[in-house]
């Protein structure tokens, strides 16, 4: 019988390292090669915990368990008596399958296991994964398709476990019918780079693709952005540089803290990010009873000027110019790769991903006025 390489993958890997990775397009078996390998191995062993997961139930009901059903019962191996649909548990060999969705507070954070099946992991949160992950006593396996934004708490773990990389091409039970139909979308860019080739790209629908990863240029005229934080947004803090003759914005985070913080604790952080006092600070104008106090402490700090079409204007502004985000600016990276359009023909963008994105639109403007209207410290750069 001809295996998918997911399948082969697993067996491969999943004696010798903890997390092992499936990244693939539509079709590419990832799902059943999971499958197959989890009854293989609880054919082999008995007593261990193996927990099914995905993002909610209603999805892993209708997808990985319906799947897993089917399998067990094509392989003469499920049973009713064996099956509590009330816990959604499946015990087989000796060894208790749970199935349930993140979704479900008490089963993330009140679980442990021996084996862990994380489906379609690039929907899960990170905070989700730092809960599953240090209960799963030995090993993990996480699957997903590559509609990642090319920045994703998956890079962590990519980077240390390499995934298996499949399409549509390495599962040999599709039928004829079904490769036409996924050939078919070949002129639909991004839709064939995800799904039809199995590689990562920016979020459909991303705002800003005009972007690369490089050194910050210093020699450059530049100031700081900064937004504040509310409930479970950041506080921010952004060093941006422009060259206006070769088209470019430079972006260095300083600092993207999810902390509750107060204006002296703002404060300090601002000081051991900026030393020259004179250095300008273009900050998020709807808080300007903090701006004014941080002021009065000795910043040089202003509020953006807004308007009605501003973050419209602001964002074809940037779309004219490359990016370039130092390495070590992660959540900017982030960000860039997610932002994207709510109603592109409104030009209204999701109201996510902007919490260097909006500070860095209000130093664009600042920047790229006349010389003549920029603050006296650039006028000799």
């Amino acid at each position: 019988m001809q295996t998918n390489p997911n399948f082969d993958y697993l067996h491969e890997r999943i004696e010798n390292q903890r997390i092992t990775l499936l990244q693939g397009g539509t079709r590419s078996g990832k799902t059943y090669s999971t499958i197959l390998f989890l009854i293989d191995y609880c054919l082999l062993y008995s007593g261990m915990e193996v927990d099914i997961v995905r993002d909610t139930f209603t999805a892993l009901k209708s997808t990985a368990w319906k799947d897993f059903k089917d399998v067990l019962m094509s392989c003469n191996l499920y049973n009713e008596k064996y099956h509590n649909k009330t816990d959604h548990q499946y015990e087989l060999n000796g060894n208790i399958i749970s199935y349930y969705g993140a979704d479900t507070p008490d089963k993330i954070h009140g679980r442990s296991r021996d084996i862990l099946w994380v489906n379609e992991a690039h929907q899960f949160p990170a905070e989700t994964i730092d809960q599953l992950f240090p209960r799963t006593r030995h090993k993990i396996i996480a699957d997903y398709n590559p509609a990642l934004g090319l920045e994703h708490w998956l890079d962590t773990y990519i980077d240390q476990y390499p995934p298996c990389i499949t399409t549509y091409k390495d599962n040999p039970y599709l039928t004829q019918s079904q490769v036409e139909d996924i050939e078919s979308r070949k002129n639909n860019q991004y839709w064939w780079q995800v799904y039809g080739s199995g590689q990562r790209a920016n979020r459909e629908g991303a705002i800003f693709t005009n972007w690369t990863t490089g050194e910050f240029d210093s020699s450059l005229p530049y100031c700081y952005g900064q937004d504040y934080g509310f409930s479970v947004d950041p506080t921010t803090l952004v060093k941006v540089a422009v060259d206006k003759k070769a088209k470019k914005i430079y972006v260095d985070e300083c600092f993207y803290n999810k902390n509750q913080l107060g204006t002296e604790a703002i404060y300090e952080l601002n000081k051991t990010h900026i030393h020259n006092p004179s250095d300008l600070i273009i900050a998020d104008s709807a808080e300007p009873r903090l701006i004014d106090e941080l002021r009065r402490k000795g910043l040089n700090i202003r509020g953006a000027i807004k308007g009605q079409g501003s973050v419209t204007a602001g964002i074809t502004q940037m779309q004219d110019y490359q990016i370039i985000v130092t390495e070590r600016s992660s959540n900017t990276r982030k960000e860039i790769s997610n932002y994207c359009w709510n109603d592109k023909k409104s030009g209204i963008p999701i109201d996510d991903y902007n919490h260097i994105l909006d500070p860095i639109r209000y130093t664009l403007k600042e920047l790229t006025q006349s010389a003549l209207s920029l603050p006296k410290h650039f006028a000799n750069r």
